[in-house]
């Protein structure tokens, strides 16, 4: 089975090279190189719309940024530059890494390896919390940024031997257009491709992702519009609509909510938010509960004690959810997934490692309950 995937991956590599060498031939598949702060890109944007009052809207996110020519979205990451909206960040990421999957974090996905994370600066919202902070509160021309194609960042996984890329650490939103464009090549490629993000887009932009990402991880950050506008920047009831998309979709979906002391950890409050997940996202989609680590705005703050992870926990489980997990707390029993046909342990895992796997083909191999997820049935039993 090895030898069959290792050939057919070969035959990708070579069809993938044969469809870009003329991008290389015509000076769009570069090195990689790495730039010094100051530059920015001028792409074409698209989802914007031209204003009676002679502005440009952009019409990407529920922001609604209205902008003259010179001016700069809230996400820095897109302006108006010589009358058009640009993106400035397209072909430039700040961030290039080497990230397991359960660090995104995404439990119901086996691939035998890691993902190539990719990340620009900017973001549009403005989370007090950020862990990313130093990219994602910048705009391009204040990071340090890599020159690289959508075709550079796809032969770079296959370079390495990657057979995942993910759009981590700042909000992929924002590079829309980048993503896009990546998220194409990589197909062609048979690479997946996540997106994580804060789901804070509007439902057309967001419905033309539908055919190309395979993977969605959504940030469920709190429960109240309150916690949205006070600590995230932004309202609550797009990311709703957003993830009620996403799981109508069919797309494989995963929600973290990083639960904060005294912030958003008002069990009444969220007790709501875990009748409004089952109702609308049903009882298959996984939910992680994440360990606030001070950060940010929030340096003040402690750490979440693994308690409330394990009430939050205990509480989507009662609501019906099926596969609730605690993360940044690793040896916890809500790191492993458990069958809901005979309540066996079916991945075991530690921290951001997969100890032992019992699943063929993503079914308990005791019972043969499907677990929902992205299954590769390449793997040996009890091994990842």
């Amino acid at each position: 089975m090895l030898k069959d995937i290792q050939n057919i991956w070969s035959l990708n590599r070579r069809s993938f090279l044969k469809t870009t060498s003329l991008l290389a031939a015509a000076g769009l598949c570069g090195v990689g190189r790495r730039l010094f702060a100051g530059q920015e890109s001028n792409f074409p944007a698209e989802y914007v719309t031209s204003l009676p009052n002679g502005k440009l809207q952009c019409l990407l996110c529920p922001n609604g940024c209205e902008l003259s020519d010179g001016e700069d979205g809230k996400c820095r990451a897109r302006g108006v530059r010589d009358g058009q909206l640009a993106s400035l960040v397209y072909g430039f990421p700040c961030v290039i890494a080497v990230d397991p999957v359960e660090k995104m974090p995404l439990f119901h996905y086996h691939v035998h390896g890691p993902a190539l994370s990719i990340s620009t600066a900017g973001c549009n919202l403005v989370c007090q919390y950020c862990q990313n902070w130093q990219f994602s509160q910048k705009s391009p021309s204040e990071t340090s940024n890599f020159a690289m194609s959508p075709a550079d960042i796809v032969m770079r996984a296959i370079d390495m031997q990657l057979r995942t890329i993910g759009f981590f650490y700042t909000e992929p939103t924002i590079y829309i257009e980048y993503m896009k464009d990546v998220a194409r090549l990589a197909k062609k490629s048979n690479i997946k491709t996540i997106m994580v993000t804060a789901a804070y887009i509007n439902l057309e932009p967001l419905k033309d992702l539908f055919d190309l990402i395979d993977m969605f991880v959504v940030g469920y950050k709190g429960f109240s519009e309150e916690f949205y506008v006070e600590a995230i920047g932004g309202k609550l009831d797009p990311v709703k609509k957003s993830l009620a998309a996403i799981k109508e979709s069919g797309r494989h979906l995963e929600v973290v909510s990083l639960l904060i002391p005294g912030k958003n950890d008002d069990m009444k409050v969220f007790e709501a938010g875990a009748e409004w997940f089952v109702k609308n996202l049903g009882t298959d989609v996984p939910w992680h509960f994440s360990r606030f680590v001070p950060e940010f705005m929030l340096k003040n703050l402690p750490p979440t004690p693994n308690g409330v992870l394990e009430t939050a926990r205990a509480i989507a489980i009662k609501a019906g959810v099926k596969y609730a997990y605690t993360g940044n707390n690793p040896g916890q029993e809500g790191n492993h997934t458990y069958c809901p046909g005979c309540g066996k342990k079916v991945v075991e895992r530690l921290g951001f490692k997969v100890l032992r796997s019992f699943l063929s083909a993503g079914k308990c191999q005791d019972c043969g309950y499907q677990i929902p997820g992205v299954w590769l049935d390449d793997l040996p039993n009890g091994n990842i």
